[in-house]
């Protein structure tokens, strides 16, 4: 069931339920510049088959949610989990299970440290406490002091040929998109290309301007780091890491899983994208996760 959220700030945020609004929630955050329907229909079902109340939205900036003029009223990762939270008070839920995928992921730490009472558990998915060696590399800029590393030079080289030879048109467009996605799937299992055109082609339709969605680039690059602030996360946690992430490598889920107390990491042959290639594994340790 499709319903709208008003944020305390007026915002309009897109969002869709499954399976009994009685059961425990489950709130899916997606990442950077993507759509709420970019968690599989099928990936939901089964989460709510399981037994589960789970509910997918779009970030602002995305979708059929708001659009922000970013000048005139910019915003950050914590504002970002602030839009979570009226997600779910207009759910009337009480607390959930947040599974938040790369920059979802940023946002459910923050929803950990800074709204624990809303919290029941986490579950990140190819992610980080730390977003500036990837914010780095992609600008051309050293990642030499960070702690943590930057992407493998794949994506940069998807990046750097873009901005060579930016689309012409909507059919490069979308050729470059689909690009873009192959590079964040690697590992055992093919690329699902039909799936994740299919995806984009509906991401198009439901929103045929989609450049408000690199505004999340700012509000990433406005936030701190986590490194230290992960310490503090008190809710039990799975972090779930690819082996061959090439956005995040694996290095970063493993400072998660050593750094936020009593976590547990489960490390998968895949990239940093799992829809429709990973689901089954994914659900199933969510729902072992949170049983």
């Amino acid at each position: 069931m499709e319903r709208y959220i008003t944020t305390p700030e007026g915002l309009s945020l897109w969002s869709e339920s499954f399976g009994d609004p009685e059961a425990p929630c489950i709130l899916l955050v997606m990442g950077a510049l993507n759509q709420g329907i970019f968690w599989p229909d099928g990936f939901c079902a089964r989460l709510a088959s399981a037994g589960y109340h789970v509910v997918r939205y779009d970030h602002r900036d995305t979708g059929l949610s708001s659009k922000v003029q970013y000048l005139r009223t910019p915003y950050d990762l914590a504002a970002m989990a602030r839009d979570a939270v009226a997600v779910l008070d207009g759910y009337g839920i009480a607390t959930a299970c947040i599974v938040g995928l790369s920059m979802g992921g940023y946002i459910a730490q923050i929803l950990a440290i800074e709204h624990r009472a809303r919290i029941e558990s986490l579950v990140l998915i190819s992610t980080s406490a730390d977003h500036r060696p990837y914010m780095a590399a992609t600008l051309g800029q050293s990642t030499a002091w960070f702690s943590l590393p930057g992407p493998e030079p794949a994506l940069i080289d998807y990046i750097h040929a873009t901005l060579a030879r930016p689309p012409r048109n909507p059919d490069e467009a979308m050729a470059n998109l689909l690009a873009g996605w192959r590079v964040t799937y690697d590992g055992s299992r093919p690329f699902p290309g039909e799936q994740v055109a299919r995806a984009l082609h509906l991401a198009a339709e439901r929103c045929p301007d989609q450049s408000a969605s690199y505004q999340h680039a700012l509000a990433v690059a406005a936030s701190p780091d986590r490194l230290e602030a992960v310490k503090r996360i008190a809710v039990p946690t799975l972090v779930i890491h690819g082996r061959h992430d090439t956005c995040l490598p694996l290095a970063h889920g493993d400072y998660l899983a050593s750094r936020i107390p009593g976590a547990r990491l489960l490390v998968l042959d895949m990239g940093h994208s799992f829809m429709w290639s990973w689901d089954d594994e994914i659900a199933s340790a969510i729902e072992q996760a949170i049983r």
